[in-house]
């Protein structure tokens, strides 16, 4: 794994600080690697887990603007993810795409053209990237959101703890935020000195807060009632694959569980995730076994046990699966040194 950091005014913070909200000192850093789980740990105030969803050698950067505890974090990606976990608590995070190729869904809905996606709870929905993808979140604390809110009489009820939801921005809108984003950046990565400034910060912070307290207010996409059945069921095989870690799982013990034929499971994840249930499951086990790989060293681990503890019992299709998903063969990854 190769990653790089440019830390400006102060260095990145390790463990726990990255589940901590962002913290009040100006910071402007960048960071690129070439695996996913590198750059979920680098996403500060986040606690995430990314799996690689899309088959090819990875490669991400991170742009993180801090001021005044908002943060503005702009990520690119080569590959499509599944992604999960939560953010910080007590905080409310609005994220937009800046450029995409391919499909995205969340929650287990498509995402289409001009959305916007508000989040005010630490629990995040399972999101599905696209291909390819450059994105902006902007992270807040919930209540500086909401004094804002209630100086500019917006529904303060909308910025509830707890909720998720999808707005669908105008045209102009949209691209106005967008300019805003992408100039805020811009001025950042040229601008070196712009941060040890408290009235730039101030003025930065203050933008940024009214461009998220203006999009939360913003009436959440009505939900489609036909998918809510088949969510649910993708819902229960992503919490069966994850709190069965240590036996992993087949199409058939998942019909079994939740009690779906293996057709209606396959239109369920097509319609939810845009793929097959079959390679879901695999992925998640290809990427459990990179995480075991990188934890340890040739003298410490053999590649075939760390497959078969994760029910891959044909090795050679095994190495083949993996090496189209990494770029890479499994005794590459073991090579290099634990993380």
């Amino acid at each position: 794994m190769q990653c790089s950091a440019s830390p400006e005014p102060a260095s990145v913070a390790d463990g726990a600080d990255h589940v901590r909200a962002p913290a009040s000192v100006p910071f402007n850093r960048r960071f690129e690697c070439t695996d996913a789980d590198a750059l979920a740990e680098h996403m500060t105030g986040w606690a995430l887990q990314f799996d690689q969803l899309s088959p090819g050698p990875f490669h991400g950067t991170l742009h993180e603007i801090r001021v005044e505890g908002v943060q503005l974090l702009r990520e690119r990606v080569d590959r499509a993810l599944l992604k999960r976990g939560a953010a910080a608590p007590r905080t409310t995070s609005i994220s937009i795409a800046l450029e995409t190729a391919g499909t995205g869904f969340c929650g287990g809905t498509l995402l289409q053209d001009r959305i916007v996606l508000v989040s005010s709870g630490p629990s995040m929905p399972e999101l599905r990237t696209p291909e390819r993808h450059d994105i902006a979140v902007l992270t807040v604390p919930t209540e500086a959101l909401q004094a804002l809110a209630s100086l500019d009489e917006a529904d303060i009820d909308a910025l509830a703890p707890g909720r998720t939801w999808l707005v669908k921005l105008s045209g102009p809108r949209y691209e106005a935020l967008k300019a805003f984003v992408l100039t805020s950046f811009y001025n950042a990565e040229r601008a070196h000195g712009a941060l040890a400034w408290p009235q730039a910060c101030k003025t930065l912070h203050d933008a940024l807060l009214l461009e998220l307290v203006d999009v939360a207010r913003h009436p959440p996409e009505p939900a489609c009632p036909n998918s809510a059945a088949r969510r649910r069921i993708v819902d229960r095989v992503r919490e069966l694959a994850i709190a069965k870690q240590d036996a992993p799982l087949t199409v058939l013990d998942v019909c079994k569980a939740v009690g779906a034929s293996r057709r209606k499971l396959q239109y369920c994840f097509e319609e939810t995730l845009g793929t097959h249930p079959a390679y879901y499951l695999r992925v998640l086990r290809l990427n459990a076994v990179r995480r075991e790989l990188r934890r340890h060293s040739p003298t410490t681990a053999c590649v075939s046990d760390i497959a078969y503890q994760w029910g891959f019992w044909h090795l050679s299709r095994f190495a083949t699966h993996y090496r189209q998903l990494f770029g890479e063969l499994p005794s590459e990854t073991l090579k290099r040194a634990p993380r």
